[in-house]
């Protein structure tokens, strides 16, 4: 078990047809919570979508009261795992909010109060270790006067060789 120096805050943005395809990124993000000690130090704040401004609910499929079911057992499984918690269920259907506008806020409210603020997608894996590692990334950061940074898990291709360095 890792003892985190730093705090976190993992948001994720879920949009009600993705659902049952989260349920594997939670999972990814309870393994890498159960490796460390102080769980306190982790914020977990899903934000699920449930507008039908861009795409309308197939009530022949299944309800909205369904859908928020399904939401609450992630959410109960999270909490379970005794790190911090938040979440919202947003139902406005005249005012949309996209991915841009909830990590736009994300960043903008998560970086008050933490050391790092990462990009949950509800189709992506947190490592087990994702926490460790960016627990040396900030030692070595902080010993090399390095105060900006971006670290991903994930290998992207970017447009031309300038991109190099971030990939």
């Amino acid at each position: 078990m890792i003892k985190l120096k730093n705090k976190y805050i993992v948001g994720t943005h879920i949009m009600f047809y993705e659902i049952d395809m989260v349920t594997e990124h939670i999972q990814s993000v309870i393994n890498a919570i159960n490796t460390v000690e102080n769980k306190e130090n982790i914020t977990v704040d899903l934000f699920y979508n449930i507008s039908e401004y861009f795409e309308k609910i197939d009530r022949n499929e299944i309800s909205k009261k369904a859908l928020i079911e399904k939401f609450m057992s992630l959410i109960s499984s999270i909490e379970k795992t005794k790190c911090n918690v938040t979440y919202k269920i947003y139902e406005d259907n005249d005012n949309p909010v996209t991915m841009v506008d909830y990590r736009r806020d994300l960043n903008y409210h998560g970086c008050v109060d933490n050391d790092y603020v990462i990009w949950g997608e509800s189709d992506a894996l947190l490592p087990k270790e994702a926490f460790s590692s960016l627990e040396v990334v900030k030692d070595y950061s902080n010993q090399n006067n390095i105060h900006r940074y971006v670290v991903t898990f994930a290998l992207r291709k970017m447009w031309d060789d300038s991109w190099r360095a971030l990939e």
